[in-house]
């Protein structure tokens, strides 16, 4: 009686930290997905800026040509915008973190993270693909031959 008991204690405390490990998977997953949602909600709200910077930009603009006045100098507001828009670009690259997606060397689209070669262009995304890529594309090139006979003269210079 007292094996069954004890067989019983084991697999309840089996299932006990299974279901622990489990708690733990859902947390980290759903911290992630919380991070990822603030993170899309800074980036939309530096685009609102941006837009709200673009309308000022086009109203200055328009009441000087309305005016008949010289356009106004906008180098602070267009500094702005670049400092948004690199905000804008360092959030995506943080998003991107937090997918855990692969950004393809070739073009830099960024890929799900399971993926083997990229979704727009085709290339291998991770180091084993490129190497086999590139013995591939070394065994289908031929070696060039060079025939010293025919091969010209550098040019040379005209003065």
């Amino acid at each position: 009686m007292n094996d069954v008991m004890d067989r019983i204690k084991e697999e309840a405390a089996k299932l006990k930290e299974g279901a622990v490990k489990l708690t733990h998977k859902v947390i980290g997953k759903t911290n992630n997905v919380v991070d990822q949602t603030k993170v899309k909600f800074a980036i939309s709200d530096i685009n609102g800026k941006i837009k709200d910077e673009y309308a000022k930009i086009g109203e200055a603009l328009y009441k000087s040509r309305v005016d008949g006045t010289a356009a106004p100098d906008f180098s602070e507001e267009f500094a702005s915008l670049d400092g948004m828009h690199g905000e804008i670009a360092d959030l995506n690259e943080q998003l991107n973190e937090l997918k855990e997606t692969k950004l393809c060397a070739s073009c830099g689209t960024y890929n799900d993270k399971d993926n083997e070669y990229c979704s727009k262009c085709g290339a291998p995304l991770n180091a084993a693909a490129e190497e086999d890529a590139a013995e591939e594309s070394a065994a289908e090139e031929p070696a060039e031959e060079v025939n010293p006979e025919t091969e010209a003269a550098p040019a040379e210079e005209v003065q």
